[in-house]
């Protein structure tokens, strides 16, 4: 079995056989931008790059061919302080991208399907919700309800029995079919480097 592994640094990817010590592709990144997250999907590659400014963007290339299928500015698909968890179902990913927002995106394309409200919050109410992707139903979660989201049609609405018997309070991490593993895992990694460096900052400017 041939050994393949795909790398990132600064300025570009390369899918690389290690069996033949040969390069496959080599796909550039933006000048200056560095991959901090590299996940697939299938035939799809999300990469997360950042640069010294922390200017971010999210990609999608094709895995075969290192094709660049599409790119977005980072804040533009999220919201600041929400990182960026893919749930993939089937040639989509669905992720969350404000508090009680979530946006449905076609891999192929970079096609936004749509982008939708959880639940209108009231003022002064700072409910966030969580989504996961259980058997082939989309939930989304707060410390309060659980509500059930059509994956066609992205139509929210409150799932009172399982709010009923399910306790949402207290759930810290949480992981449905296995398709969000490795992004979730990606991402996380970036959020914890995002909060070193943060935290970094904050320790220099207290000396």
């Amino acid at each position: 079995m041939e050994k393949i592994g795909i790398f990132g640094k600064k300025n570009s990817l390369v899918k690389y056989n290690l069996s033949s010590h040969k390069s496959l592709w080599t796909a550039n990144l933006p000048h200056g931008q560095t991959p901090k997250a590299i996940a697939q999907y299938e035939d799809f590659l999300i990469v997360i790059d950042q640069n010294w400014a922390g200017t971010k963007n999210i990609s999608c290339f094709n895995e075969k061919t290192g094709v660049l299928l599409w790119r977005y500015r980072y804040d533009f698909l999220c919201t600041w302080g929400i990182y960026f968890q893919p749930i993939f179902v089937k040639e989509h990913l669905i992720f969350k991208s404000g508090a009680a927002e979530f946006t449905k995106l076609c891999c192929k394309t970079g096609k936004i399907v749509y982008k939708k409200i959880i639940k209108h919050r009231r003022l002064f109410s700072f409910e966030k919700f969580d989504i996961t992707y259980v058997g082939e139903s989309l939930i989304a979660f707060s410390n309060k309800e659980i509500r059930k989201i059509d994956i066609e049609s992205g139509n929210v609405e409150i799932d009172t029995e399982l709010t009923e018997k399910f306790n949402v309070k207290g759930v810290t991490a949480h992981l449905g079919r296995g398709v969000s593993f490795i992004s979730s895992i990606s991402s996380f990694n970036q959020q914890l480097e995002d909060q070193a460096k943060s935290d970094a900052g904050a320790g220099a400017g207290a000396g």
